[in-house]
């Protein structure tokens, strides 16, 4: 099990190096403050721009694990993109 399992963590490392990713957080501590709680491990991933995480979805690489994670039932997803927004903090009034 081990095998597979490494497996899939290299050819998800070569995916997201192809696009520029940079993995901000896998797993880790969270709290659910508000709406329902549907999935309990996240994934933040950083691509260079927009358009390359998009591009990186519509992969045919990415395409080809995302089919194997299915039809072996290894998880279920929710992803969303999303693009940076306003960098500095709204001032209150």
């Amino acid at each position: 099990m081990r095998a597979r399992t490494t497996g899939r963590s290299t050819r998800r490392a070569a995916i997201l190096a192809k696009y520029g990713a940079r993995v901000l957080t896998r797993g880790g501590r969270y709290e659910t403050l508000e709406g329902p709680e549907r999935f309990n491990r996240f994934v933040v991933i950083e691509f260079p721009t927009f358009e390359q995480g998009v591009a990186c979805f519509y992969s045919a690489e990415y395409r080809e694990a995302a089919a194997f994670r299915r039809r072996n039932k290894v998880g279920e997803n929710e992803l969303v993109m999303i693009e940076a927004g306003e960098s500095q903090p709204v001032q209150a009034r």
